[in-house]
């Protein structure tokens, strides 16, 4: 049985796709299961446990949701979607605690007002800790994380590219001592 649950809340694509690939490495490495949240907001509160309660979730919201999944299977992680009907912000901590999330990672957006951010950090924050649950906003997370290509090497690869390193310092060592004894 796997000992964590990663929650993933959806937001742009962007960072939702960097968190997923963070959290996939993580989850390939830990063997922690991952678990995408998309929050759905509800048109008024009494449609709450209703299938009204799904009426804002649009077919956009369904591709973003199966690329995430399809990303997720690149990684060979299996990815839990699911979704959760809101009425306010503070949802998430419901979710988290349904969701029985060891860490729950969310992108809370910033805002025009001062310090509003970072108080709805730490009241997010506060509120999960008192179920034993971490939070992680990874605010930094978009413009340091971007996708390099890269190819591994296996060994007999690596020792064929030394030896040919090797013949060209010699080659060149060679034409150093031709040139002097030249002068």
């Amino acid at each position: 049985m796997r000992e964590s649950r990663l929650l993933i809340v959806m937001g742009d694509r962007t960072w939702t796709l960097a968190a997923l690939h963070l959290a996939c490495a993580m989850s390939r490495r830990n063997q922690t299961e991952v678990v995408l949240l998309k929050m759905v907001p509800v048109r008024h509160p009494l449609s709450l446990g209703t299938d009204a309660s799904l009426l804002n979730f649009t077919p956009e919201d369904a591709k973003a949701l199966s690329d995430m999944a399809a990303t997720a299977e690149d990684y060979s992680v299996a990815l839990d979607v699911q979704l959760y009907p809101y009425a306010n912000w503070h949802a998430v901590v419901g979710a988290a605690e349904q969701l029985g999330a060891t860490a729950v990672i969310i992108h809370i957006p910033p805002s025009p007002i001062p310090y509003w951010s970072s108080l709805r950090r730490w009241l997010l924050r506060r509120r999960l800790a008192r179920q034993q649950q971490l939070l992680f906003t990874l605010d930094d997370l978009s413009p340091s994380l971007t996708w390099t290509p890269s190819i591994t090497l296996q060994d007999d690869m690596i020792r064929m590219l030394g030896k040919l390193k090797d013949e060209s310092s010699d080659d060149h060592s060679g034409q150093r001592i031709k040139l002097e004894g030249e002068g």
